[in-house]
């Protein structure tokens, strides 16, 4: 998967830093979609609020386990979270 999100920085152009910030800004934008807070969604997937924070800003690399729990969480394919704009 890592390698996935690599070579779609190298495809799009982007620093990993971007594409870290747009993927953080596209689980924010389900979250709030669904009307969930930040402190529910992180119940739902046993993590801080403060954690969540940080990956919805960019801030933190998320491991596979956790994309995973996002994913189940929000009832999101991974297609919609690397669909990410220039």
């Amino acid at each position: 998967m890592f390698d996935y999100w690599l070579n779609l920085c190298i495809i799009k152009n982007m620093s990993f830093e971007n594409f870290k910030k747009s993927i953080g800004l596209k689980i924010q934008s389900y979250r709030r979609s669904q009307g969930l807070t930040q402190e529910m969604l992180a119940e739902k997937i046993d993590c801080s609020v403060n954690y969540l924070s940080l990956v919805e800003n960019g801030r933190k690399n998320i491991s596979l386990k956790m994309f995973y729990r996002f994913l189940n969480a929000l009832n999101i394919e991974a297609s919609k979270i690397f669909d990410v704009e220039d």
